[in-house]
């Protein structure tokens, strides 16, 4: 049985900036009160001295990626929670640093821009094969996709693409929206295949799609 929950952190309904989860670690903002649903060992940080830690990180239950400007102490704590856990990490020398942004992932594969060139970095750390693409023209795939091990949620404009990105992901997917109309998905949802949590703004319509999506339902 998997759990959700709507809330507002610190007036910030775009969770997914501020946090990530697999299904065997999170990562979330100091700021983020909650992370029970989610039913993962969780480290709060910050990278690159912001709260932006979804923007700027990307993993699975294998590895986790961060971009080359994260502090060293930052990593440093990122580092030994990821130990004791088995988890990679990896500092990823590519000039386009929103990795949050630029690719989603799960345990069976990694849909990444066409603009990130490290893709034996980030399949060795991911221990997946990576697909590159595009949504509807976009670079930013990883804004515009969020995926577990069970489905994948994406921006309303990748309707023709659903085929592509399950062929990466290999789980099968829905389009849909957050916080009341934004398409930008990955943005307001931080999920893993225990549960979700998504911004305060989104509505029940919004979450019943996210249920059939992310393969909860």
């Amino acid at each position: 049985m998997h759990e959700t929950d709507k809330v507002t952190v610190a007036g910030e309904n775009f969770l997914g900036l501020i946090g990530l989860a697999t299904d065997k670690y999170a990562i979330l903002s100091p700021q983020f009160p909650h992370e029970g649903i989610l039913k993962v060992p969780t480290l709060k940080t910050k990278a690159y001295g912001t709260n932006l830690i979804g923007l700027f990180c990307v993993g699975n239950s294998n590895g986790l990626l961060v971009p080359y400007f994260i502090a060293d102490s930052e990593l440093d704590a990122i580092t030994r929670f990821m130990k004791g856990l088995g988890v990679n990490v990896t500092r990823l020398e590519d000039k386009y640093t929103a990795l949050g942004n630029m690719m989603a992932c799960n345990n069976k594969g990694a849909f990444a821009s066409t603009f990130i060139r490290e893709y034996k970095a980030v399949e060795d750390t991911l221990g997946v094969e990576v697909v590159s693409g595009d949504v509807a023209g976009r670079t930013e795939v990883g804004a515009y996709v969020v995926a577990t091990n069970k489905g994948f949620l994406a921006h309303p404009d990748a309707e023709g693409r659903l085929g592509h990105i399950a062929e990466a992901l290999k789980v099968k997917g829905m389009v849909g929206t957050v916080n009341c109309g934004v398409p930008f998905v990955k943005a307001g949802i931080i999920a893993n295949s225990n549960g979700y949590l998504t911004g305060g703004l989104t509505t029940g319509i919004e979450m019943q799609r996210i249920d059939d999506a992310l393969g909860f339902v």
